[in-house]
């Protein structure tokens, strides 16, 4: 009798934990919500001019006039587009005030070294670096898998800004702009259902347990 009471007693406690889990998913749903909203507002906001801007934040649309670096290039490896592997192409872009500004122009199938020459404008999208997941291999200079702006500044020599712009425009034909904002789904309410429909099946068991078990 001491373990079927115990049984109950772990079977309530969960379904708190199942609910508890549940009106996270909600909270969560709202939080996605508002910033889907807000990125969508980002995306309609027109570029300004980097070179103008006291403080930077990601996801911003800017612009910046100036040209790229000889010998500054960089290739993040394993990257995928359209099923296909290759490189991810940067290049450094010092602006007209002097900055230095990492532009990722896209992927492409081979490591591309030549650089669009001249003054140029380029533009896009913001993008803080991503710490690397757990199965992401070490940089090891000059080979890299992601973005690592201490190291990349040190190595290339010159003091990167602390965000990268995703361009786009890759200024080749062979080089494929991705996407520069990030896609986001939000799946929160179904998670949330699924947490409360564990929680009501769970409580269905437990009244079976409770009147028509313990009372044999």
């Amino acid at each position: 009798m001491k373990a079927k009471k115990s049984f109950f007693a772990f079977g309530l406690l969960s379904i708190f934990i199942f609910l508890g889990l549940g009106t996270w998913q909600v909270y969560r749903k709202a939080e996605k919500e508002a910033f889907l909203k807000s990125l969508e507002r980002t995306q309609k906001t027109s570029p300004e001019n980097l070179d103008s801007l006291k403080s930077l934040t990601a996801l911003q649309p800017i612009f910046a006039q100036g040209h790229f670096l000889a010998e500054k290039t960089i290739f993040l490896k394993a990257k995928t587009h359209q099923g296909k592997s290759g490189v991810y192409v940067l290049n450094v872009f010092q602006t007209q005030e002097g900055k230095y500004l990492l532009v990722q122009r896209g992927w492409a199938s081979s490591e591309i070294t030549a650089l669009p020459q001249g003054g140029l404008k380029v533009e896009g999208i913001l993008r803080a670096p991503a710490p690397p997941t757990y199965f992401q291999p070490l940089n090891n200079p000059p080979t890299y898998f992601w973005i690592d702006m201490p190291l990349l500044s040190e190595t290339l020599n010159v003091p990167l800004l602390p965000y990268y712009l995703v361009a786009t425009s890759s200024f080749d034909a062979e080089i494929f702009p991705v996407k520069a904002f990030p896609s986001l789904a939000n799946n929160h309410l179904q998670y949330a259902l699924t947490w409360y429909f564990l929680a009501f099946a769970l409580g269905i068991m437990l009244l079976w347990h409770k009147y028509f078990y313990l009372k044999r």
